[in-house]
């Protein structure tokens, strides 16, 4: 009885100490992403999605030409990716008529996760990206990326008020 009464005191005690203090989560923490720079890639980033080893390659050649608002919003527009755990395999297995339909899908998804992330505290990169993308109106990239305007437009509706 008294084993149970002390065993009941030191669990109460405990929890009283504990108060205010953040609980442990029993999900495994979010995988830590490299990030590695690489001046002879040909793209200013891309994104590898990996459960346990995420990595994000940039060009930091390219990230300079673009200064630091765009560029920040590209590097938050690849971890939206990981975030979004997008991989181009489920596209490419996919019905080649969609494959580039769901492409640019993810490529918008990255885009609006990007300028949420962002916030009103990143608010220069989204319309930095804003700008860039606006200035490409109906051109795109290749036929995996929506066009400049779509994406402009995309990001616009995503950004914090």
């Amino acid at each position: 009885m008294i084993n149970r009464l002390l065993t009941v005191v030191a669990t109460g005690l405990a929890a009283l100490l504990s108060a205010g203090r953040p609980v442990s989560s029993t999900r495994p923490a979010a995988p830590q992403v490299r990030e590695i720079a690489d001046a002879a890639l040909r793209d200013v980033a891309v994104a590898v999605y990996d459960s346990v080893h995420p990595v994000i390659y940039y060009n930091p050649t390219l990230m300079r030409q673009f200064g630091p608002e765009l560029g920040m919003f590209f590097m938050a527009h690849e971890h939206a990716h990981i975030t979004l755990k997008h991989t181009r395999s489920g596209a490419l297995r996919s019905d080649p008529s969609q494959r580039d339909r769901l492409l640019q899908q993810k490529e918008l998804e990255a885009d609006c996760l990007a300028a949420r992330s962002l916030g009103v505290t990143g608010r220069e990169g989204s319309l930095a990206a804003v700008r860039f993308f606006s200035r490409l109106g109906d051109r795109s990239f290749d036929t995996e990326h929506p066009t400049g305007t779509t994406r402009a437009a995309k990001i616009l509706s995503c950004m914090p008020r």
